[in-house]
């Protein structure tokens, strides 16, 4: 399934939010984005060290990167449910084609299973394929079964093995 079939087939999906507005985040927004990114894993060792000034430093350096961006989802009352980053670039890779990566996909807890996710995936696809990407990829830690799961009813499929090291 290419990246158009995949949006297209979020689109045609029963239960895709249309009262979550996902937009840009802003300096303004690192207090929300530090609650969210500090839900990621269940375990507080994993979490722990996220808050506003860590936030907006991370942004800052977001910056000197021209099309990494951080996403904030709201609900229909604007209260922050969701975040996701989305990095758009080329390689030497398939003729120089443009890619994109997506990164930091989080849900708040109490709001889980409630299609949250669904429409941030679909503003990330939308992104993408308006930026001219080929493919949008994106890595999840072995352990998170839950997302696994959820990304491929999504219509994402594993590709390739992602090997990573420890660096001092």
């Amino acid at each position: 399934m290419n990246m158009t079939q995949s949006r297209d087939a979020m689109t045609e999906r029963a239960g895709v939010r249309s009262d979550i507005a996902v937009r840009e985040a802003v300096p303004g927004d690192a207090e929300a984005l530090a609650v969210l990114l500090a839900q990621m894993d269940d375990e507080p060792s994993e979490t722990e060290g996220f808050n506003a000034a860590l936030t907006r430093q991370i942004m800052a350096d977001m910056e000197s990167y021209p099309d990494f961006k951080a996403y904030l989802a709201l609900d229909e009352a604007g209260v922050p449910v969701g975040t996701f980053s989305l990095m758009v670039f080329c390689s030497l890779s398939h003729h120089g084609s443009r890619q994109a990566l997506l990164d930091a996909v989080v849900v708040s807890r109490e709001r889980r299973g409630e299609g949250v996710g669904e429409a941030m995936l679909q503003r990330a696809l939308h992104i993408a394929a308006g930026s001219g990407c080929y493919k949008l990829s994106l890595s999840s830690n072995i352990k998170r079964k839950d997302a696994h799961r959820f990304y491929e009813r999504l219509g994402f499929s594993q590709h390739g093995v992602s090997f990573g090291i420890e660096l001092a």
